[in-house]
């Protein structure tokens, strides 16, 4: 029977827990809060607490917390709730927070074999509270968005320096996460006006290269499949939707709207507002699960985490002997109360480990979790 393993707690924050982030190497961990504060995580034993094969993978050894230390408290750059935080994702060596307080912080290790990190750039522009930040694959353009309904995009120019190369003001709501593709240059924004805009680079500026429609109410975030051929989206609307890049609207009648057809997006899953009672505030797209038989119709795992304090595993598939736009997204695996009584922030896969799970949620805790098949 398909399970998630409660393996380990993470706890020091004295406030809710909005966002945590992996490292590239999959072995650190961040995290931000209501406490104006970030935090730096690691396993003890390193990469060898994700791959021992004779580690007892329960929540029965005690001392959730003696697995894992935190390496850093990072508490003296915002003046509000660090609502955002990211790991750059080529060397791990910086991290980007987001705060209410309108400014995006870049964070660098003070030399190479130090645990601890010192603020080298605070990015301003936001009118007020910052929502999000998300590093683009390639860690040099970062992009951040706001209540002020607008996405700014900002390019490192090296020694901690960032240039604002675009400022982006088509969504008619609050913004309420960025996420850059994995493969492309393309970068995601999802927003209490119900819709998802996909932005591209054209002639030195950034535009809307298309207007995802669907959700019936606020989208909270996203997340791409790992090769990025789809697009998973979560709303208050409760349901999950996953998107295909690339497909043919017959018509131009079907849902989703586009100016751009190589940037185009099709609704090709729905998953029912039954499977959660409660907003849906977080997404996370794995591979497939060490150990598991992989077919070529295999898509891995969604997780989700809602207002109704549980997390969902689905698993994603191709239907067998048909397109690529028609996918099975099934209910695999449920964990009621997750983090107690309390919302679900955030759920992130490891991006090196699959089948490891962290989740925050309102009670301040961090938890890693093992999903066993």
């Amino acid at each position: 029977m398909t399970q998630l393993k409660l393996v380990a707690e993470l706890k020091g924050h004295e406030d809710r827990v909005w966002q945590v982030s992996w490292d590239p190497s999959g072995t650190r961990l961040a995290s931000c809060s209501g406490d104006k504060s970030a935090r730096v995580w690691s396993a003890i034993s390193g990469a060898n607490f994700f791959t021992s094969t004779d580690m007892e993978v329960d929540g029965s050894r005690g001392n959730l917390a003696s697995t894992w230390q935190c390496l850093d408290v990072i508490d003296n750059a915002h003046k509000r709730t660090v609502r955002s935080v990211a790991f750059e994702p080529t060397r791990g060596r910086a991290i980007a927070t987001a705060s209410f307080d309108g400014t995006t912080a870049i964070w660098e290790k003070t030399d190479e074999s130090a645990d601890s990190y010192e603020c080298v750039a605070t990015l301003e522009g936001h009118e007020n509270e910052a929502k999000c930040v998300a590093w683009a694959p390639s860690g040099q353009l970062l992009a951040t968005c706001g209540r002020d309904k607008s996405v700014w995009i900002w390019e490192s120019t090296g020694e901690g320096d960032f240039d604002c190369i675009s400022v982006l003001m088509e969504h008619a709501q609050d913004v309420k996460m960025v996420l850059w593709h994995p493969k492309q240059e393309l970068l995601a924004s999802f927003s209490y006006d119900d819709t998802i805009r996909i932005w591209k680079e054209d002639d030195d500026d950034w535009v809307s290269a298309s207007t995802i429609s669907g959700h019936t109410s606020t989208v909270w975030a996203g997340a791409f499949s790992p090769e990025g051929e789809y697009l998973a989206s979560v709303s208050d609307d409760r349901t999950v939707r996953v998107w295909m890049q690339n497909a043919v609207q017959e018509n131009g009648s079907e849902e989703g709207f586009y100016y751009r057809p190589d940037t185009s997006y099709k609704c090709v899953a729905v998953v029912p507002d039954s499977v959660h009672s409660r907003a849906i505030y977080s997404v996370s797209w794995c591979a497939s699960v060490a150990g598991e038989q992989s077919a070529d119709t295999d898509l891995g795992f969604l997780a989700t985490g809602s207002g109704d304090n549980s997390v969902r595993i689905l698993s994603v598939s191709r239907k067998e002997s048909a397109t690529a736009a028609d996918l099975d997204v099934t209910l695999v695996c449920t964990q009621e109360n997750a983090h107690g009584l309390s919302d679900i922030n955030c759920v992130q896969w490891n991006p090196k480990y699959p089948g490891w799970l962290a989740t925050s949620g309102d009670d301040g805790v961090i938890r890693i979790w093992h999903l066993e098949l």
